[in-house]
């Protein structure tokens, strides 16, 4: 069983994109939900909110997120032979949590024992669509996720973050914000489309 990673930094996309792969593939792929906002929607104590961020409290969302969605990567990719799906698509992955960890990701993986070779192995395809906050920053809003913290300037840190953790995987695709939504989903439809008839 196949995993694809979709990911981006705010405001990219994934959630419309999800949304789209769910109507062109239907039972041929299992969507893992995104670990981090399962958590801050099921009572992890939102900063701003409940609590003050704090890097201890980044420290310790981080190690929540990384648990859950290895855990639900598993779990879903069982429940994808069940069903007979020939796909699993994880909204973002083990490593996005890099970002968002001060030191970057040779810290995130001494932090989490990760054996980083090992982990971008655990997917076949990592597409990542670009977050508006670098291309087109003028469109940037929180609208598409309640739960967003990010100001525009974080988001395009994130970003970048998250480009360069990923980039180093085989098979990386890149899909930049000057596309617009439509584009970008046809891309990505394009792209498990090719996944797919490699798996048949």
């Amino acid at each position: 069983m196949k995993r694809v990673v979709l990911t981006g930094g705010p405001c990219a996309g994934k959630t419309t994109t999800l949304n789209k792969l769910r109507c062109a593939f239907d039972n041929r792929i299992v969507i893992v939900p995104e670990a981090a906002t399962m958590l801050l929607s099921s009572g992890f104590p939102v900063p701003g909110e409940e609590i003050e961020w704090s890097p201890e409290w980044q420290m310790e969302f981080q190690a929540a997120i990384f648990a859950v969605q290895k855990s639900m990567e598993n779990v879903y990719t069982l429940l994808a032979q069940e069903q007979g799906a020939s796909l699993v698509i994880c909204d973002r992955g083990l490593l996005d949590g890099a970002a968002y960890t001060q030191g970057g990701l040779k810290a995130f993986c001494q932090v989490h024992n990760v054996d980083l070779p090992a982990v971008l192995a655990r997917y076949e395809a990592v597409i990542h669509l670009e977050s508006l906050a670098v291309g087109r920053p003028e469109l940037y809003g929180k609208t598409s996720n309640e739960k967003r913290m990010e100001s525009l300037e974080e988001a395009r840190k994130l970003e970048l973050a998250i480009r360069m953790i990923w980039s180093n995987h085989a098979n990386y695709f890149f899909i930049n914000s000057e596309n617009t939504m439509t584009e970008k989903i046809s891309k990505v439809i394009d792209i498990v489309e090719t996944i797919l008839l490699r798996e048949t």
